[in-house]
Formats: C-alpha cells, sequence, structure tokens
C-alpha cells in the first residue's frame, strides 16, 4: 500500500524520513520530487492502522497533505 505526502516546507524531507525510519519496518519511504516535497510512504496491509497513527502524529509537527497521484 502506498500513502502520498506533500509536505509544506520541502526541507522538512529528511525529518520525514527520519522519523518514519526510526519505526522498525512499519514503513519505508521514497522521495518522488524533491523540488515538490512529494514523499511516497510504503507499507503493507497489515501495518495501515500504525501507520497511520504515526502519520497522525507528525502533523502536529509538520505541515503536510495527503494527496491523491
Amino acid at each position: 500500500m502506498v500513502i502520498y505526502i506533500k509536505l509544506k516546507d520541502t526541507s522538512n524531507t529528511v525529518y520525514f524520513q527520519s522519523i518514519i525510519g526510526t519505526y522498525s519496518h512499519l514503513a519505508w519511504t521514497r522521495t518522488e520530487d524533491a523540488k515538490e516535497g512529494l514523499i511516497k510512504v510504503i507499507f503493507t496491509h497489515d501495518r495501515i492502522d500504525e501507520v497511520r497513527e504515526v502519520i497522525g502524529n507528525l502533523k502536529a509537527e509538520i505541515e503536510f497533505d495527503e494527496i491523491e497521484v
């Protein structure tokens, strides 16, 4: 499964990816477009609730939107 994230401030790309990366094997991230701040979050179906929780918590620290691609 995939969620696409569009960061409001592209300087938060590494921070966002680092936070997701600290959760071992929860999800993987790929920068799709660095200039646009577009990040792909890739995870397995059985982890959707955990991924949603982490992404929801990150919204308190980083401004971003989930988008359809």
